[in-house]
């Protein structure tokens, strides 16, 4: 078709403005593009960090690239310390976030299908977790802990994660499982299930979303958990990361690079928990939030 021809069509001005692109949609694109360079600008300085020498560092400052990238930078910081930190913490995530989901979908089948006597104020009760300051549980743990000789203990730590964990973990699974039909429930024990095959086999894989929101916001509380960490472990070799890396700093310095090496082998799993289990992540926050 001409120039000529295109001119004279009956939609040739719908066709000329379909071609445009309107500047609010340009100055949204281009404000967002800065707003993730802000957010990102952080990360980058890490990395950057990370990969220089003590000597660029010191002669360079914070926000210069590196002259030469010291990949060696992660093999010492492993070597300092990180990899009994990084086993303690992976131990530590792995034992305790499937088992906190596991009780607190357990507790919110209960709470949600059995029709228990008083059940809204079992519920209120574990909600009230929610509220409660860590500092003000301090000293209660430390002596509680202390009776049953589960200070500087990754075990007693263990608890008292699990504990604080749950309030939070009944409440996402009990919003999503209120979102699940009870004719399912009704047909399933027709067909001859019991309560707990009612549970394993209907209402927890249907809860998935759910759990895997729980899996991602679980794991990174309990990777980068800082204060109660660094209340009741005392020993070197119980540490976890984040009350590790503080080893690299002394009363007189701080070694930056391996101090950033080390952060970035921190935050590595983080990422890839979050990237493996994203398209979970939003249906399983709005499916919660829903009741």
């Amino acid at each position: 078709m001409t120039d000529a021809a295109l001119r004279s069509h009956p939609r040739a001005a719908e066709y000329a403005r379909g071609t445009r692109i309107p500047v609010s949609r340009v100055v949204f694109y281009a404000g967002l593009s800065i707003f993730a360079l802000v957010w990102f600008a952080p990360v980058f300085i890490l990395i950057f960090t990370a990969l220089k020498s003590a000597s660029d560092f010191a002669h360079g400052g914070t926000f210069s690239l590196p002259r030469h990238i010291e990949w060696a930078n992660f093999s010492k910081a492993w070597d300092v310390g990180i990899r009994i930190y990084f086993a303690n913490s992976a131990m530590m995530t792995l034992v305790k976030v499937p088992t906190g989901v596991l009780i607190a979908s357990l507790a919110a089948f209960a709470l949600t299908f059995l029709r228990l006597p008083g059940e809204r104020w079992i519920f209120t009760f574990f909600i009230v977790g929610l509220v409660v300051p860590i500092q003000m549980t301090l000293v209660p743990l430390t002596l509680l802990l202390r009776s049953v000789d589960l200070i500087d203990s990754l075990f007693g730590l263990f608890w008292i994660y699990l504990g604080f964990g749950l309030p939070f973990a009944i409440l996402v699974m009990r919003g999503y499982m209120r979102s699940i039909p009870r004719e399912l429930i009704d047909a399933a024990f027709i067909d001859g299930c019991t309560w707990f095959g009612v549970f394993w086999r209907i209402v927890l894989p249907l809860s998935k979303p759910a759990v895997v929101s729980l899996i991602i916001f679980d794991g990174i509380a309990t990777w980068s958990e800082f204060i109660l960490a660094q209340i009741f472990l005392r020993q070197n070799t119980n540490r976890t990361l984040p009350l590790g890396l503080v080893n690299f700093q002394t009363e007189f310095s701080t070694a930056y690079e391996l101090l950033a090496a080390a952060q970035c082998i921190t935050i590595v799993p983080l990422v890839l928990v979050y990237l493996f289990f994203q398209r979970y992540f939003v249906d399983g926050l709005s499916g919660s939030l829903k009741s």
